[in-house]
């Protein structure tokens, strides 16, 4: 018996596809792809997002500082509020005035004799004039007469 060299090669059984692998390394080639340009995408799209929500606290941030502005003028116009108004008391009170009318205008108070209480009826009078046709007639030919 002769030992026969048989080469596996050449059989279809043995055959490799080599035809299949550069398709899958040109598919995974494709899908890297697409996940680089997903994650560029995802990176910008969150960028642009954490963009807008440093721009609004930027805005509660300035509200803030403008709220505190507006509470502090709030108090000083208090403050000052308070001053008047306990200036306007002492202006307000009658002895002072008094004392005041007396030294500088000269004035006194009326003694007895100068005072005099007068009574005003409180019912209304009211006059009715009636118009009659013939004063009606004489105002209308007034009108006229005065426009020739």
């Amino acid at each position: 018996m002769l030992a026969e060299k048989i080469k596996y090669d050449e059989y279809t059984e043995y055959i490799k596809p080599q035809t299949t692998k550069k398709v899958n390394t040109v598919v995974k080639k494709r899908t890297s792809a697409v996940n680089k340009h997903m994650y560029i995408t995802l990176a910008i799209v969150l960028l642009i997002t954490s963009l807008f929500l440093l721009q609004g606290y930027a805005k509660i941030t300035s509200v803030r500082l403008e709220i505190t502005k507006l509470e502090n003028n709030k108090i000083e116009l208090q403050k000052v509020k308070n001053d008047l108004s306990g200036s306007l008391e002492g202006l307000k009170n009658t002895a002072l005035i008094s004392e005041e009318a007396v030294k500088s205008l000269g004035m006194v108070y009326p003694e007895e004799g100068q005072i005099v209480y007068i009574t005003v009826d409180d019912t209304v009078y009211s006059q009715e004039y009636k118009v009659s046709f013939q004063d009606k007639v004489r105002s209308v030919f007034s009108v006229f007469s005065s426009l020739f």
